[in-house]
């Protein structure tokens, strides 16, 4: 999975910079580009699964993604690991 570092814009208006994130961009073979990714945030930002949000990647790249899943690890309680997918193309 390359490494990008990325704006996410949320819906409540809280956005993040500089974020550290991950994307695995599909075979578009099939006419339709499919991606997905992860990223770690702070606890405290509060993704939440089926939240949207839009992004954009250090090389330009913007797209809509949807969180499919986060992952809490109590061991490490001031971060999450949130894993999304894209809604649409990343152009």
């Amino acid at each position: 999975m390359p490494l990008y570092f990325a704006r996410i814009e949320r819906a409540n208006g809280k956005s993040l910079d500089q974020v550290e994130i991950r994307v695995t961009v599909g075979d578009p073979s099939s006419g339709r580009q499919s991606w997905s990714g992860e990223f770690v945030s702070r606890s405290k930002d509060g993704f939440q699964p089926d939240e949207r949000f839009r992004l954009t990647l250090n090389n330009g790249q913007k797209g809509t993604a949807s969180v499919s899943r986060t992952h809490f690890d109590s061991r490490a309680p001031e971060a999450t690991r949130v894993e999304f997918t894209g809604l649409g193309s990343l152009t």
